[in-house]
């Protein structure tokens, strides 16, 4: 086969996270981007490899009966904020556990009938229900612009009206405040290519619980034009919104960096409620995103460890004491290990706040701080690690502290196979596993697991 060479094919898998079906044909695997699977389809390639090839879509000749029409026009426009829409919730739950499993048996060299599979479970809302958003402002054509990049074009951006994926109303009326501000005040928006641009990002958090907001909006720049104008009009227009806080962002780095922060009106936090639990977030700290399924991940991580009130808990990415205070009823101790010395401060008073005595936040990062505990029996570890998983050097002292039992969540199935190998490696065994689809619509999902000594 050839570049531009047009074959007919059926797909029959689906690849995540890249969101691409797989039509195998003559020895090579193709992939492309727009099809589902089950779909039969005519394509043209555009790249033909030794082993592979990429595919572009010319016609569906056999569309999926999971097929739907999206509800985000943006969607057809490219933006990369979900990638799923077009697939029925259903079809989509499908494809995420059957990519779990496969990545668990294939990377994680996992035998799934050695283990206790609970299954995948789905999200009771699959649409507006993140309660952290964050848009990318730009400016094309003398034009200011504020929404999400789309998929793998850093330098493009995509001119939000709506977004779905978090409470539209609020969206719908931050986008048009802040870009309505943008161009009163002839500010320029950020391009990544250049370097150069005044608005860079606009940051939304959300408390499902107490319904507050918390608004964060990053430039370049130090101050800003009309702060007490933009503020009462703010206030004026959003009235849920309980704090407005500006943020200076000169890196180079397309991730929201927090150089300098400084409070324009109200709070630069917001309250939230899991369970028995109430926690206060500052608006640059981690907590997980789906307010509807933070609930049953918590109480599943607490059946999992089952602790008897009698353990040590090592709380590792403890960020502002999630976890660890869902767990902290049930042990004797519970230390927190977390980076983020914002996150740390939120940690403390929220063990004071729901007067919780028995946990400690210990600020630095985890590879770091684990060198320097002090020599005590842990019985169990919590580790909830960033996208990239766990370092190496954090896997041998977990092995050297020796806890019966870790629990491991993550929203990343690829590194936590990868993670799985080497903790095996240290004699820790698989033996409970879970999947919540804590982000619909997009190719990602939460795992929650135990692994026993």
């Amino acid at each position: 086969m050839r570049k531009d060479e047009i074959i007919e094919g059926e797909v029959v898998d689906f690849a995540l996270p890249e969101s691409q079906g797989i039509i195998r044909k003559d020895g090579l695997v193709i992939f492309i981007t727009g099809v589902l699977p089950g779909e039969r389809c005519r394509i043209r390639l555009q790249k033909v490899k030794r082993n592979y090839a990429l595919g572009e879509l010319v016609e569906i000749l056999e569309p999926s009966p999971f097929r739907q029409s999206p509800r985000c026009p943006h969607f057809c426009e490219g933006c990369g904020g979900c990638r799923l829409q077009n697939i029925d919730y259903r079809e989509q739950v499908r494809i995420k556990e059957k990519n779990a499993l496969s990545t668990l048996e294939h990377l994680g060299r996992v035998s799934l009938d050695a283990v206790f599979y609970e299954g995948f479970f789905p999200a009771p809302n699959p649409f507006e229900y993140r309660n952290k958003m964050e848009f990318n402002f730009g400016y094309k054509d003398g034009k200011l612009l504020l929404g999400l990049r789309p998929l793998n074009r850093y330098w493009d951006l995509v001119d939000l009206k709506v977004c779905y994926l978090m409470e539209n109303s609020l969206v719908t009326r931050a986008l048009d405040f802040f870009r309505r501000y943008g161009r009163d005040m002839n500010l320029t928006g950020y391009d990544p290519v250049r370097k150069d641009g005044v608005l860079r990002s606009l940051l939304l958090r959300l408390s499902r619980e107490y319904k507050e907001v918390v608004v964060g909006l990053a430039t370049t720049s130090d101050s800003l034009p009309g702060e007490q104008e933009m503020v009462c009009a703010l206030r004026e227009t959003l009235p849920e919104v309980q704090g407005l806080v500006h943020i200076t962002n000169t890196s180079p780095a397309s991730a929201l960096l927090f150089e300098k922060k400084r409070t324009l009106w109200g709070r630069d936090y917001f309250f939230e409620k899991v369970g028995h639990v109430t926690y206060k977030i500052s608006v640059e700290s981690f907590f997980q995103v789906n307010s509807d399924l933070c609930p049953a991940l918590y109480a599943k991580a607490k059946e999992y460890v089952d602790l008897s009130r009698g353990e040590v808990v090592l709380d590792l990415y403890s960020g502002s004491g999630g976890i660890g205070l869902f767990l902290a009823d049930s042990a004797k101790q519970v230390i927190g290990v977390e980076e983020n010395p914002r996150a740390v401060e939120d940690a403390r008073f929220n063990a004071e706040l729901n007067g919780i005595v028995n946990f400690v936040s210990l600020s630095g990062r985890v590879e770091k701080v684990l060198p320097l505990l002090p020599q005590q029996k842990v019985d169990v570890v919590v580790v909830d690690p960033p996208r990239a998983g766990l370092d190496r050097k954090v896997v041998q002292k977990i092995a050297w502290i020796s806890p019966e039992r870790l629990l491991y969540v993550s929203c990343n199935v690829g590194t936590f196979a990868r993670d799985t190998v080497l903790l095996n490696e240290k004699g820790y065994t698989l033996k409970k596993i879970a999947f919540l689809d804590l982000f619909p619509q997009t190719p990602y999902f939460e795992t929650v697991a135990l692994f026993q000594k």
